[in-house]
């Protein structure tokens, strides 16, 4: 029981990265001799820390390609002057069948993802749009930081009980003798 408890007060608390290397699939589709798909997280998609990963492989025998290189780019919808631009590498892939770039969208809303890839069998270009919900709440952010002790004290305020409710059932417990008359 203590077992199941510890696990579950585990899992409730630990924080998930923002890091992706799969998520939600935005894309799948065939581009001149690549097979490619696109993976964003977190999920939802919310203004903030993005990771958008690219998985590509070849066409005809779907090999992943490791002889690639692959850009995005992300704009909002209404103002694609204001583009970001990073080359999305294995090196930031915690997954190195793929590659991934992170990017601060600094706003919610519609944004338009250009994925461009220069490989061995020719270059490629694909486009999608995504919808970006708002910020997470900063508190909602660090609430698994804050509230961890919380968590610990009230632990230790059931183990009290148990204790306490253990050494008041032996103490209730008498042993009855009989005495000859």
């Amino acid at each position: 029981m203590r077992r199941c408890l510890l696990i579950a007060v585990v899992y409730l608390v630990c924080p998930v990265a923002a890091r992706g290397d799969g998520g939600t699939v935005r894309l799948s589709e065939q581009l001149g001799g690549y097979q490619i798909t696109v993976f964003t997280a977190p999920t939802p998609l919310r203004a903030g820390p993005v990771d958008i990963s690219v998985f590509v492989q070849d066409r005809a025998s779907g090999e992943p390609v490791e002889e690639v290189r692959v850009v995005v780019r992300v704009a909002p919808v209404d103002r694609p002057d204001e583009s970001l631009i990073q080359p999305a590498t294995t090196a930031a892939a915690t997954n190195k069948l793929f590659r991934s770039a992170i990017f601060e969208l600094p706003s919610a809303g519609r944004w338009e993802v250009n994925i461009t890839i220069e490989g061995p069998t020719g270059p490629a270009q694909s486009r999608f749009e995504i919808e970006a919900g708002e910020p997470m709440p900063h508190w909602l952010a660090i609430w698994p930081w804050i509230s961890w002790p919380a968590i610990v004290i009230a632990l230790f305020g059931v183990h009290q009980y148990l204790v306490c409710r253990k050494a008041s059932q032996s103490r209730n417990t008498t042993v009855v003798t009989r005495q000859p008359l």
